[in-house]
């Protein structure tokens, strides 16, 4: 017999988990599929910045190990370092089994069925209905939410257009002695200049350090050699154990549409993260509200849901990824206009950036007079952005 649910929502992690949990307490059949046993490793850095804990729709606080109220940005290559402060986290430590299973916990209690170890293996829309056919037999829905990563099944089965920009990254989690680790209490350390067209990061957590090094350039440079030359500068080298993951970040989004075929793409699989940092937990969050709401508020319609979800997306999400390209595009692909503006702006535009994290601001908000913007970018930058920005009228950034 195929089972039937309202809606099914692939993959657990936060932008299904919320997506889940909103649609269970408005009382839509909703099912969880999760192909690996939960609670599940997911790799990642772990530090959900402030934006994505006001984002969230319950309590995780139990889960964290750590606050960060202090940020550090190095740029290796200048010698130059500017450190922020706030009164609340900018970034919060945790583990992702713990962090995703804890919101998943949440949607589960509301109402959602969960099943775990259920690998989906094909996808097909036949008119007002799709099938999901699992390894554990067939199901059936009115939507789909693709929820499932990066690589999204769903998005392939279904042949959806993409145009996603994907980048290389390796995360370690690295075991210290105590002595070394409590250096790097309540800060977290980003570090430009440690290979091109990327950065490296430093997250404390409650007993190891989550490191990682990213590379802007899809075919990235040698990861495994930078991150090398990174675990030297930490003074890691001598680590006691280390666990090294590799994964990709989308840091462009899909050509759209975001819903196609009653399919509703969100967090990574649509491309939603931030491309100056690479984070997605915040727009993963954000985007997988927005679905459930679509298809609470359209009651379940194609072209209602449709119409509600592809509107939410470009009035909230897609704007801030179009101006974070903006800042993305002076922080790793412009090496001599950086370190021309950083010795000049640079605690000012860490700052920015700080408020940007800790949900104080948006990157839409920041805003240059026109002759800084010349000052910052070159004419040929300028003839070749996919962003113009609108008349400025202020130069605080």
């Amino acid at each position: 017999m195929t089972t039937i649910y309202d809606v099914i929502v692939v993959g657990s992690g936060p932008a299904g988990a919320c997506a889940a949990w909103r649609l269970a307490k408005a009382g839509v059949p909703v099912a969880v599929l999760e192909k690996a046993p939960l609670p599940r490793y997911k790799t990642c850095g772990g530090g959900i910045v402030g934006r994505a804990m006001q984002t969230l729709p319950v309590d995780v606080r139990h889960v964290v190990e750590q606050d960060c109220h202090t940020a550090q940005l190095n740029l290796l290559d200048a010698g130059l370092s500017f450190t922020t402060h706030r009164s609340t986290p900018i970034v919060s430590m945790t583990m992702r089994s713990r962090f995703d299973f804890d919101i998943l916990s949440a949607a589960q209690f509301a109402g959602a069925a969960v099943h775990e170890r259920c690998a989906v293996e094909n996808v097909s829309c036949h008119g007002d209905f799709v099938t999901v056919v699992t390894n554990g037999g067939a199901m059936r829905s009115k939507f789909v939410v693709a929820a499932d990563g990066a690589l999204s099944m769903v998005a392939r089965k279904m042949g959806l257009a993409d145009g996603r920009v994907l980048i290389p990254a390796l995360e370690y989690e690295v075991t210290i002695p105590p002595c070394r680790l409590d250096r790097l209490h309540g800060t977290a350390r980003f570090d430009v200049g440690l290979l091109p067209d990327g950065y490296a990061w430093a997250f404390p957590k409650q007993q190891h350090l989550s490191i990682g090094v990213l590379s802007m350039a899809q075919r990235g440079n040698d990861l495994k050699q930078a991150m090398a030359r990174y675990l030297d500068l930490l003074d890691c080298g001598s680590s006691t154990q280390i666990e090294r993951h590799g994964f990709v970040i989308p840091i462009r989004p899909r050509r759209g549409p975001f819903v196609e075929k009653r399919i509703l793409l969100v967090g990574d699989a649509a491309g939603f993260a931030d491309p100056v940092t690479g984070e997605g937990i915040s727009f993963a969050i954000r985007s997988g509200l927005l679905a459930a709401q679509a298809l609470i508020d359209g009651q379940l319609d194609e072209d209602s849901v449709r119409n509600a979800y592809t509107g939410s997306v470009a009035e909230t999400i897609l704007p801030e990824l179009q101006r974070g390209r903006f800042l993305a595009r002076l922080l790793y692909h412009f090496p001599r206009t950086r370190s021309w503006a950083f010795p000049r702006h640079g605690q000012r535009l860490s700052e920015a950036v700080t408020d940007v994290m800790a949900g104080k601001r948006q990157y839409r908000d920041l805003t240059f007079k026109p002759r800084t913007l010349l000052r910052l970018l070159s004419s040929k930058w300028l003839r070749n952005s996919a962003y113009r920005p609108a008349r400025p009228h202020d130069d605080r950034a």
